[in-house]
């Protein structure tokens, strides 16, 4: 395509939207408000990946070990562990360290415990953590085969429960952008007809006079980018403002009672802005596109 082509789509694009105000600001609105319900449940989709990684990370494998073993026999047990495919990190627990995380875990009942220096019931220990959560059951099968294991614990129903939650956390998360996606194309390209409705005269000129479809088409395709540029950053806007002060509140007002945090603001911010400027294109674009099929005859 030439440079003077470009120029030409480029002008005409802009004389469009300044001539057309009303119906320009009409798609602007419209591109926002679609956006502004995709933003947010991107904002929930990322939240629930950012919270489902973060369970996901969380999930350990308890290695109890049989008593009275030396440190030598100890360290080679944790090297074994760490040998293991899919381990990411393998911690050692002394029983006195377990007591003693045992009773401050208690707190003012931790006079319960008393006594027990002495005695103590709880076993030497690992931590172990994975690298994929969904390896616990064969890195726990090969922990059981070893010697001097007592017993090896990671909750197995809860890892599948949690599995299971995030996997339709995030499938249906994303499905749910996908159709509000489609349905904002539809509504974008039924505003943009309008826009098109208005100049069919000059369109069916234009093609009297022999322009090519890919010309009359150009400036409109520019036109509907445009529109759905300028809707998308008023929208990513609106929303890296809500986000950024319910994001501060929360940390502010609920520190130290919430487990999960949200996702961190900059992180949101870039997602957001790549994701709603592309969407924005994307439906600015098609609803164009699908505007003047009707007025091409193509």
């Amino acid at each position: 395509m030439k440079i003077r082509t470009c120029k030409y789509f480029a002008k005409q694009s802009v004389k469009s939207i300044w001539r057309n105000k009303v119906m320009s600001l009409a798609s602007i609105g419209s591109v926002m408000a679609a956006l502004l319900v995709i933003g947010i449940f991107l904002i929930l989709v990322l939240n629930v990946d950012y919270l489902a990684a973060k369970l996901e990370s969380q999930v350990e494998i308890k290695v109890h070990l049989v008593d009275g073993l030396s440190d030598t026999i100890i360290g080679e047990i944790r090297k074994e562990i760490k040998g293991l495919s899919g381990v990411k990190d393998c911690v050692f627990v002394s029983k006195d360290k377990a007591l003693k995380d045992f009773s401050e875990s208690l707190g003012e009942n931790s006079y319960l415990l008393e006594g027990l220096e002495g005695d103590n019931p709880l076993s030497d220990s690992f931590v172990v953590t994975l690298e994929d959560p969904r390896l616990a059951p064969q890195v726990t099968l090969a922990i059981k085969a070893m010697s001097n294991i007592e017993n090896v614990v990671y909750g197995k129903e809860e890892l599948e429960k949690l599995l299971d939650v995030t996997y339709f956390l995030r499938v249906g998360s994303l499905v749910i952008v996908a159709i509000l996606l489609l349905i904002s194309v539809f509504i974008i390209s039924n505003t943009i007809k309008l826009t098109v409705y208005a100049r069919r005269r000059e369109i069916g000129i234009m093609k009297y006079i022999g322009a090519t479809d890919w010309f009359v088409r150009g400036p409109f395709f520019l036109e509907g980018v445009l529109l759905g540029l300028i809707g998308s950053i008023i929208s990513i806007g609106l929303l890296a403002t809500g986000y950024y002060y319910i994001a501060r509140y929360v940390e502010q007002q609920m520190f130290g009672l919430l487990v999960i945090s949200l996702m961190p603001f900059q992180e949101v911010l870039k997602s957001l802005t790549v994701s709603l400027l592309a969407f924005g294109v994307v439906i600015g674009s098609l609803g164009s596109m699908i505007s003047i099929r009707k007025f091409l005859k193509v």
